[in-house]
């Protein structure tokens, strides 16, 4: 049996963390090598391995997890068999066999191997069943729909209304909703699962001592790291599109801003899952758990958009299938693609981490002087990619400027001869939005400044996202008119949405190629001032974006207060989640990229309260709306928080 001693190299001569080297002998237990010892050095200052040992007695719990979800998953796919639906505008013998087979076998095999896993692999299995656990809980909701209006649910896979008479929710309806709940169970039994054998020794290792400890994403590289992203991006956006085309009187389709209650809320909570799993995939520190949890969210994704694009094939002339399906469905299978390729990417990158000699060599006299120079050169190497990560980054925000200015100087509206152009007042926040983006990205370009910048662009391309969905809001309802349609600029402004969202991508990349090289062991935790005070600000920017900013006798600006909700309360709505998710990571950030953040969050919500005088001439008598408060508050908040943040010192954060 290997066993692991530790030496820490300390150079008195110096006094900052650079100085100090962990140097991990192992012996192996080879019948071969037997008495080999192989030298590790990590370069990560400060910190030393607790070696950690199996204990046999402690049970991780995957078994008992996987089987419920196995459980779980024969429940959903049986549900089509009991009978879903019963009434005279149900026929249940209509359901697509070929789209509940696809939606059977995507929901089965997840479960499936994580039984056959659980005992050799619990991290794998724990992974697997929290991915499709965490779908299952919007797949959940979606099941309500059937108790609430099952006409509007749109489930081919589970019967086909035949007229606009009542349905009445059967056996199988109830057998969906409490298969979705086991496999919900089993997901969190599988983070329990995956927290048990963190504890256990040889968790996030990995055959290049270079790549211990380090996240998913480090390990497979950045490009399918991005490409992963991409494809969760993608996924979400998926969702707004149209599921089935349908020229069935009876078989509505409607988009997602207009869909039921209950099924927007479903559907929403399908999309965060994917967002939330693909991101923690890929900073978790394991392997096996960050490819699980990619597989499981992957099939998961698939059992819903595949199993629209199944059905939409085979319901016949008048139903086809949407192009959201479609989109979503690859979009997850490049999850599932890259969740399966993982361990491949990763063990390339650690093959050619690994010298050129033999991995198991004989102990060599490490000197003080070797040590230093491969730190150095590991260091240089290392902040020369986060150099060029940043200038990426910046790039990519000048040209979503760029793009976000020309847009709004080119015309939204397609209009008949004769008919002047209208006055698109949401121009003017798109045009705002990219001159902070604009100054903001030149930070990236500072040498010594642009990962102090970098947090701030990170909450800033927010804005031009929401400015475009305003625009893109006033253009969708006058294409309403006959003859009128969409110009040049709408098209040029939804690219500089999609630009916007792939510098949020890359400054992303940048902080994960940044933050590879930091020692967050000896980090304080959250500070308590900066979270109460930024977790406030952020919660009161985010009901400000919630509500009203304005408001007239005859017209009231966007908010959640009216539904179904428009794309421009979506935009609003992205502002206000990103600025809390920013707030909560500041306040156990390093201080002055968390000051950073809470910055860029305050400027972001002060160009979103800048629509009020930027756009509040469309009426006559507008009068400041709570939104407008709660906001300003929030601005104030936040910006006090980031001055604590700032004024906290490295060695007390």
């Amino acid at each position: 049996m290997p066993h692991s001693l530790t030496w820490e190299y300390v150079d008195t001569g110096k006094t900052d963390e650079s100085s100090r080297f962990v140097i991990t002998r192992v012996t192996t237990g080879s019948p071969v090598h037997s008495g080999t010892t192989v030298d590790r050095v990590s370069t990560t200052p400060g910190t030393t391995s607790q070696a950690r040992f199996d204990d046999p007695g402690v049970k991780s719990g995957a078994p008992l997890a996987a089987v419920i979800g196995l459980l779980g998953a024969v429940g959903v796919a049986a549900s089509p068999v009991v009978g879903v639906g019963s009434g005279r505008g149900v026929d249940t013998t209509g359901a697509l066999a070929s789209a509940a087979l696809f939606a059977a076998v995507c929901t089965i095999i997840v479960p499936l191997v994580a039984v056959l896993t659980s005992g050799r692999r619990p991290a794998l299995a724990g992974g697997l069943l929290a991915g499709i656990g965490a779908v299952s809980l919007g797949a959940a909701i979606l099941d309500v729909q059937l108790f609430v209006d099952a006409i509007d649910a749109n489930r081919l896979d589970l019967f086909r209304p035949i007229s606009a008479g009542s349905i009445d929710a059967g056996p199988g309806a109830y057998l969906a909703l409490a298969g979705h709940c086991l496999l919900v169970l089993s997901g969190v039994l599988g983070l329990v699962a995956v927290h048990r054998e963190s504890e256990r020794d040889g968790y996030g290792s990995a055959r290049a001592a270079e790549f211990d400890g380090r996240s998913v994403g480090g390990r497979i590289g950045a490009w399918p790291t991005a490409l992963l992203i991409l494809a969760a991006v993608v996924f979400v956006l998926s969702l707004f599109g149209p599921s089935f085309s349908s020229q069935d009187p009876i078989f509505l389709v409607k988009p997602l801003v207009d869909s039921a209650s209950v099924t927007a809320v479903g559907t929403g909570l399908l999309g965060v899952a994917v967002l939330v799993v693909v991101a923690a995939a890929l900073t978790s520190i394991s392997l096996p758990v960050g490819c699980g949890a990619l597989i499981g969210v992957g099939l998961g994704a698939l059992a819903v958009s595949g199993t629209r694009v199944m059905a939409g094939f085979a319901a016949g002339d008048r139903i086809g299938v949407g192009s959201g399906s479609v989109v979503g469905a690859l979009a997850a299978v490049v999850i599932v693609v890259i969740g399966v390729s993982a361990p491949y990417l990763a063990s390339r990158r650690e093959t050619d981490a690994i010298p050129a000699e033999s991995v198991v060599r004989a102990p060599a006299k490490t000197t003080k002087g070797a040590l230093k120079a491969a730190m150095v050169a590991q260091s240089r190497a290392a902040q020369a990619r986060v150099d060029r990560l940043h200038r990426v980054a910046g790039t990519a925000a000048i040209i979503t400027a760029a793009v976000a200015g020309v847009g709004s100087a080119l015309p939204v509206l397609s209009l008949p001869d004769g008919i002047p152009e209208p006055s698109m007042l949401s121009s003017r926040v798109v045009l705002l939005a990219a001159a902070v983006l604009l100054l903001a990205a030149l930070g990236l370009f500072a040498p010594g400044r642009a990962a102090v910048v970098r947090p701030a662009v990170g909450v800033l391309w927010t804005t031009v996202v929401m400015g475009v969905a305003a625009v893109m809001q006033s253009a969708v309802i006058a294409t309403d008119v006959p003859g009128v349609g969409l110009g040049a600029g709408a098209f040029v402004l939804c690219g500089a949405a999609l630009l916007a969202a792939a510098t949020g991508l890359l400054v992303w990349l940048a902080g994960s190629a940044e933050r590879e090289d930091v020692d967050t062991s000896v980090d304080g935790g959250s500070r308590g001032l900066v979270l109460l005070v930024g977790g406030i600000g952020a919660v009161a920017v985010l009901i400000g974006t919630a509500l009203p900013l304005y408001r007239g006798d005859a017209y009231t600006a966007a908010s959640v207060l009216e539904w179904p909700w428009g794309i421009d309360v979506w935009g609003q709505l992205l502002v206000g989640v990103t600025v809390v998710i920013a707030a909560v990571i500041a306040a156990s950030a390093r201080p002055a990229r968390g000051a950073a953040l809470l910055i860029g969050s305050a400027v972001a919500a002060l160009v979103y309260v800048s629509e009020w005088p930027l756009t509040s001439s469309r009426i006559s008598d507008a009068t400041v709306g709570v939104g407008a408060i709660t906001a300003a508050t929030g601005i104030v908040l936040l910006l006090v928080a980031a001055f604590s943040s700032a004024r906290i010192s490295e060695t007390d954060a």
